[in-house]
């Protein structure tokens, strides 16, 4: 941590011993005379420096930031335009001399900050050697009091409490260039709103006037304004900027104004709809209505839907059971013999309203079970809506998520080709096998192997033998088995019923005899007449199953981890790979932007300035989720996207870095609708604000802090909210894992933060407060200014009567007291969580 220190100005090197442009030498000689020591001094000759005459200006990476920004369309008009340099001894660097202040003599800076509307002068026009501005004597600044508002900003670790300690840290990080140390230029010029204004920094001298103006120049001395007989001066310009004001109200103004109003006052959180015919193609069952949430309610008014009329309630839901069940109850219908079809025409019948969550689950008809979340989700008409909402938001935008979806599946699609040919050759071979190998025996098996044989993996002879190969096998049983036996040659020559054979008169009852290997194996305990497929045979069959080679074949070609759950013993080892994009865009900015009305009720008609506390609504989300996810998953299955419809390619609704629901596919199936959220099911706070506080600074943020004793700790950081912009001045924060309940046990505050780009200062607008506890209360009524609008040093305003600092700062005792009289603290604005639950 660090603390800000001010100091009123910074001089190294020669600069820091120069008066004016004149540096004084000076010899030092020691000498010892009888055993004294004596160091006497002479003066050497008077060295003139280079001052501001002899200057064009400086580079533009001094500049390290410019307050308001460059460009900036609504700056706030109660600051101080102000620059910061790198170097935070430049504005001293060519000091002209020094001033008479209440803190001590003080050098003037050679260069100062001016401000201008776009209406009293033109932007600096091209020049040589720099650009020209053309400004109205009336409309600058005192040169005379320009110490005043040129300072060094310091941060210096929390342990540095000594002044003199501090000033050698900052002359060190002067010399060095630290980033910790700069200066800057302030210009005390009281700011208009909504108009525009050029901002510049130019030479305080004459001589810096007439150098940047390349004409002769005057004495160093001399201020660069006013001139005798003129009411406009020239001023060559070392950096420029242009920003706007915006319309009247700072911050804590327009903060000021936010009011809370509850949801029910502000109409926010329910709509009732028409469900008295649910059926457009059909009567009319009767008037009867029902509230419809959305995904933001206010807190604790969660409740079961309740219709107007509770029969027709009744009715609707059985009848949506009916249709909804009907295709599965169809294609569960037994087909009579023949040629005949069931009753009713297929078809017709099959057509019904979605069944959302069906492709996750498994699920085809409507749980019995009324309070699980496929029952909920399907039965009540304001969770079909909520899902019907993310079908539409599908069906509006496939070509563009698709396009995406088709970006992430790349080398899927790649890999499930080579599956999809791998399968094809498999199931290709094992045609051909069971054509040509099938109908061989053990023996004319071996035969055929045999040339490969030495690759052919196969069990050893005794059980706890390692596995070998089928040469390896033959090899071993050699006694009985000479080389050559299981050759082709000698097979063909040894058949049954061959040449050899009939000449031996084998077989002559005939009867095909056996083979000589077929015979030498079936002694060898190799083949066994009751199981003539177990043993060797049945090894050599599965060595040579054309699935297995493709399993092996393909795991070389498509690396990849899900081979470790497909085996040879799958249907089909050699499926497609499901996949399923995924999304981190979140729905509820959608929601919110294409329907409002239903995402929360009653948007439209929320008050200007108003602040109201919401919750999130987890059935709502779920099931919006739920029906998104289900139309997408159909959306892919009709483009031919390798995809087995289980997926979750939407899991974040609200904005932040994790998703709002696990996989769908994983939620237990008696798990209550909203359950399985990252919520537990219960509703997150949240605070809906509207008001032009927002659209001024957009960068408004809100925290979460919780109380001490009941109160706001004096120095907080908090959980800040995550934003969701509605349109310019209404914005949505949201405070993940702060429900209801614990902001109640714990006694949260909601703060409202100004937003900081950097260090600013100027004073508050409005009354001055008859009395002021501390210079913040300090406003720009309570400071006289003169006809330039600029601050006036000698009319000094009202003291504060709390001032608990060890070193309370002075009105113009120098530069520095001004700095911390005019620094502006960010304001906070704070509610308070129970009184707005209605604790």
């Amino acid at each position: 941590m660090s603390t800000r220190w001010f100091f009123s100005s910074a001089r190294v090197g020669a600069a820091a011993s120069a008066d004016g442009q004149a540096l004084r030498t000076a010899v030092r000689f020691f000498q010892d005379i009888d055993g004294r020591r004596e160091e006497p001094e002479v003066a050497g000759p008077i060295l003139s420096l280079v001052g501001p005459g002899e200057v064009l200006g400086f580079d533009r990476s001094m500049v390290l930031r410019e307050e308001p920004p460059p460009g900036t369309p609504d700056a706030a008009e109660n600051v101080l335009a102000s620059v910061e340099l790198v170097h935070a001894d430049l504005p001293w660097l060519l000091s002209p001399g020094t001033v008479a202040t209440a803190g001590g003599p003080t050098p003037q800076p050679w260069i100062v900050l001016i401000v201008l509307a776009e209406d009293e002068a033109a932007p600096p026009r091209p020049g040589h050697p720099l650009p020209v501005l053309t400004a109205p004597v009336a409309a600058l600044p005192p040169l005379a009091e320009r110490w005043a508002w040129t300072h060094v900003e310091a941060r210096l670790p929390d342990d540095v409490t000594d002044l003199d300690a501090a000033r050698r840290l900052v002359e060190q990080g002067v010399r060095h260039h630290s980033a910790d140390v700069v200066g800057r230029l302030l210009c005390p010029r009281r700011l208009a709103p909504d108009r525009g204004w050029i901002a510049a920094v130019v030479p305080a001298t004459a001589a810096g006037r007439d150098a940047g103006l390349n004409v002769a120049p005057q004495a160093a001395t001399a201020d660069a304004w006013p001139i005798p007989g003129r009411d406009t001066v020239d001023l060559p310009v070392y950096h420029w900027w242009t920003f706007r004001t915006g319309r009247a109200g700072t911050f804590e103004e327009l903060a000021r104004r936010l009011r809370f109003r509850p949801a029910a006052e502000s109409g926010l959180g329910t709509r009732t709809i028409d469900v008295g015919r649910p059926w457009p193609a059909e009567e009319a069952v009767g008037p009867a209505t029902v509230a419809m949430d959305g995904a933001l309610r206010p807190p604790g008014t969660a409740a079961p839907e309740t219709w107007s009329d509770p029969a027709a309630q009744d009715r609707f839901r059985a009848l949506i059971r009916e249709r909804v069940d009907a295709p599965a109850l169809l294609r569960g219908e037994p087909v009579p013999e023949g040629d005949g079809e069931p009753a009713g025409d297929r078809d017709v019948v099959a057509v019904a309203p979605p069944l959302y969550g069906s492709h996750h689950t498994g699920e085809q008809t409507v749980p019995a079970a009324s309070d699980v979340w496929m029952s909920t989700l399907n039965v009540e008409v304001r969770r079909r809506v909520a899902a019907a909402l993310g079908c539409r938001y599908v069906q509006l935008e496939q070509e563009f998520l698709m396009a995406r979806a088709w970006e992430q599946v790349g080398e899927i699609r790649q890999a499930n080709r080579l599956l999809a040919a791998g399968e094809l050759a498999a199931v290709a071979a094992e045609r051909a096998q069971r054509k040509h190998l099938g109908p061989l025996d053990a023996a004319d098996l071996v035969t055929v192997m045999a040339p490969v044989s030495a690759r052919v993996p196969v069990s050893a002879t005794t059980p706890d033998a390692e596995p070998t190969t089928l040469a390896a096998k033959l090899a071993s049983a050699r006694e009985d088995l000479p080389f050559g036996t299981a050759s082709t040659s000698f097979v063909r020559l040894t058949r049954a019923n061959g040449a050899l054979a009939r000449r031996a008169q084998l077989g002559t009852d005939g009867e095909p005899a056996e083979s000589f290997l077929a015979g030498k194996m079936k002694l060898l305990g190799m083949v066994s007449d009751d199981a003539p497929e177990a043993g060797l045979p049945g090894e050599l069959r599965a060595a040579l199953s054309p699935m297995r080679l493709q399993l092996l074949r393909l795991a070389d070609r498509i690396p990849a981890d899900f081979w470790a759950q497909r085996t040879e013993a799958d249907d089909r080892p050699l499926r497609p790979i499901m996949a399923h994009p995924r999304f981190t865009v979140p729905i509820a900015a959608e929601l919110l932007a294409r329907w409002p009305e239903w995402a929360l009720p009653g948007i439209g008609a929320m008050p200007q300035d108003s602040v109201t506390l919401l919750e999130t609504n987890p059935e709502f989300i779920a099931a919006l989720l739920v029906g998104l996810n289900h139309e997408f998953n159909r959306e892919l299955l009709w483009r031919e996207y390798p995809t087995d419809q289980r997926g979750t390619p939407f899991a974040r609704f609200w904005p932040g870095d994790s998703a709002d629901v696990e996989e769908i596919a994983l939620w237990p199936p008696d798990a209550p609708l909203g359950s399985r959220l990252r919520t537990g099911g219960a509703g997150d706070l949240a605070l809906l604000v509207r008001g032009d506080l927002l659209r001024r600074f957009p960068g408004t943020a809100l925290l979460a802090v919780r109380a001490v004793d009941g109160k706001l700790p004096p120095a907080f950081d908090g959980v800040p909210a995550e934003a969701l912009a509605l349109d310019e001045s209404t914005v949505l924060y949201l405070f993940p894992d702060l429900d209801a309940e614990r902001a109640r046990a714990e006694d949260w505050f909601f703060v409202f933060r100004e937003p900081m780009r950097g260090t600013q200062f100027g004073f508050d607008t409005g009354d001055q407060p008859a009395e002021m506890t501390t210079w913040a209360d300090l406003t720009w009524q309570g400071i006289s200014v003169d006809p330039t609008r600029c601050v006036q040093l000698d009319q000094v305003p009202a003291t504060p009567t709390r001032l608990t600092q060890p070193d309370p700062p002075k009105w113009a005792r120098d530069s520095a007291d001004m700095a911390r009289i005019a620094f502006q603290q960010p304001f906070q604005l704070a509610f308070r969580a129970t009184t707005l639950l209605g604790r």
